[in-house]
């Protein structure tokens, strides 16, 4: 028997395979720059989506707005006396990396390896006052240490820098962030090629990163689609910031494409849905969740036992698999796997847990949530290239973009015309229980 939501999702499905407004936005996007945070280029992202989602058809789109610590890069150099000629050293800042002393600092390096728990306690006391260079991993690992595994035993230990090794090919730096809190050292991120040069000779560096920090204020954009009355809300998200590098086209332009164009699509069903629809574009989600942290900590409980749902979108391209991950709740993926039954695109539903995209907040406060993720354990997919000055939209593939907005649209469809809950909310205690550590994690039994 068909449904409003399959009869919606088949006109969807329709306009995201034949028409090019998908494919036209996600480019549009690419164009604005990488979107670093308190840069023109986020605020540029910020117009955009506001115009894009009043002419949809959403003229309730407005802009909530944050205090966060702001924080910009005025110089980040790296040498070695031993490089060869003519090689000069790339390193690019980690977001809220602490700066040298002004004219920078000379450091003996200390090689650590892949830099997890077991290589700190056998370098013991030798990390002191030194600069530790440590392996980066691929972001999208079951088996992977999220870099700040690595960075916060270095603090520990007492190290003076923390240089941080891409482990792809390619001669391009990796990035991403500290703490939110900001880092006590200065820490940066170099090319694989350069940190291989900087094992292999050993010895003292020169490092001389300046910093500026201040406080700065952010807008997340909100976008409502009211259901027939007396639903609870679903909440579909998407990050707007980048890194300082490339044009963050795979995380996110991907998520923000797939995002505006179904509050496109759906904007002409407005009361046909049991639930309401909230479109969520969130910023300084590359500065430690911030922009979704501060919403969902605003929210009172009784917001919260209204939302049925968040489906966040984060990086949801650069390879043809891509996985609804369901952070512990199994009900919820039960549910999930029984919206996609249909669905023929190659996606997999997983009960794994990860704290590194904006769905974390939702989960941190016991809200079913799911994220959309390309490339989940393929470590020589193209989604390796986030977190770098590659992270270009020539990693994203059409097809991939389309495949992976019509499972999100089927998911959301199915979602906002449910009665009955999802899933259930967790308690606080529950949910503490879903978070262990940074990166991901096996979901907790019982």
């Amino acid at each position: 028997m068909s449904t409003p939501a399959d009869s919606v999702l088949r006109d969807i499905a329709g306009q995201l395979h034949a028409g090019p407004g998908l494919w036209r936005t996600f480019h549009d996007i690419c164009d604005l720059g990488p979107r670093f945070s308190g840069t023109p280029s986020e605020a540029a992202m910020a117009d955009y989506l506001e115009r894009r989602l009043r002419e949809a058809g959403l003229p309730g789109a407005r802009r909530w707005e944050f205090g966060y610590a702001g924080w910009r890069c005025l110089r980040c150099e790296l040498s070695h006396p031993g490089a060869p000629p003519g090689w000069g050293l790339r390193p690019m800042p980690l977001v809220y990396s602490a700066a040298t002393p002004a004219g920078g600092m000379e450091l003996e390096t200390a090689d650590l390896g892949r830099g997890a728990a077991e290589d700190y306690r056998r370098a013991g006391d030798s990390v002191r006052g030194r600069a530790v260079i440590v392996d980066a991993e691929y972001s999208f690992s079951v088996n992977s240490l999220h870099r700040r595994r690595k960075f916060l035993p270095a603090v520990e230990h007492g190290a003076a820098a923390f240089l941080l090794v891409n482990a792809r090919p390619g001669r391009f730096p990796v990035t991403g962030s500290t703490t939110a809190g900001g880092s006590p050292i200065p820490a940066v991120g170099l090319s694989r090629e350069d940190g291989m040069l900087l094992r292999r000779l050993g010895g003292r560096v020169r490092l001389d990163v300046q910093v500026e920090a201040a406080p700065a204020r952010a807008a997340n954009l909100i976008a409502s689609l009211p259901g027939r009355g007396g639903g609870r809300k679903i909440i579909l998200s998407a990050h707007y910031d980048g890194h300082d590098c490339g044009e963050s086209a795979l995380d996110n332009a991907t998520g923000c494409a797939v995002a505006l164009e179904l509050a496109r699509l759906l904007s002409v069903h407005r009361g046909r849905f049991t639930n309401d629809l909230e479109v969520h574009f969130y910023t300084a989600e590359e500065w430690g969740l911030q922009g979704s942290r501060a919403y969902v900590d605003a929210l009172s409980e009784e917001e919260v036992a209204r939302i049925a749902l968040n489906l966040n979108l984060d990086v949801v391209a650069g390879s043809p698999k891509f996985t609804f991950l369901c952070n512990g709740f199994a009900d919820l993926a039960g549910w999930v796997r029984g919206a996609l039954k249909d669905e023929p695109a190659h996606c997999e539903v997983s009960e794994w847990v990860a704290n590194n995209s904006d769905h974390a907040n939702y989960v941190a406060r016991g809200v079913p949530a799911v994220r959309i993720l390309a490339g989940l354990d393929e470590e020589d997919s193209d989604c390796g290239f986030h977190l770098s000055p590659a992270d270009t939209s020539d990693k994203v593939r059409r097809a991939d973009l389309t495949s992976a907005a019509g499972a999100a649209a089927r998911v959301l469809c199915k979602a906002l015309e449910s009665g009955e809950p999802l899933a259930r909310t967790r308690t606080r205690e529950e949910a503490g229980r879903l978070m262990p550590h940074y990166g991901f994690a096996p979901p907790p039994m019982g």
